[in-house]
């Protein structure tokens, strides 16, 4: 696999997910209450560990499955999915109990954790992954 696919990938993850973290970011009390500088610093800090994630995560399927398009391999799909969410939910659980941040009371909760957080990765990878393979 060549690392110009991965750091596309990358790249296009930061890039949505630093959008998603900025609409997102009404439900943290973190982010309300945080001063502009501190503010930013989370937000792209976010969106960077939001990148490697992502391209984390395709990488481990493509060396399951060796198959780069997530696409035409429905197993594959599924197990980024199921990868996604596990990871997303055990970060939120890790993150709330570290006190990293705190929701606003604007944030829907599953399982103790923010519902939007847990499905953020696979939403954002997927549209990362679908933008890199068919519109790049």
């Amino acid at each position: 696999m060549a690392l110009d696919l991965i750091t596309k990938i990358f790249f296009t993850a930061f890039f949505i997910s630093l959008l998603y973290e900025l609409l997102h970011s009404i439900l943290y009390k973190t982010c309300l209450n945080a001063p502009l500088k501190k503010y930013v610093y989370l937000i792209l800090k976010a969106a960077i560990f939001d990148g490697f994630a992502i391209s984390a995560m395709y990488y481990l399927t493509y060396l399951i499955f060796n198959n780069q398009d997530i696409f035409s391999n429905y197993y594959q799909l599924i197990l980024f999915f199921s990868i996604s969410l596990m990871f997303a939910y055990a970060w939120e659980i890790y993150s709330i109990k570290a006190g990293k941040w705190e929701y606003s009371d604007r944030m829907p909760l599953i399982l103790g954790v923010g519902i939007t957080p847990v499905i953020q990765l696979f939403l954002t990878g997927l549209l990362s992954i679908y933008i890199v393979f068919y519109i790049y």
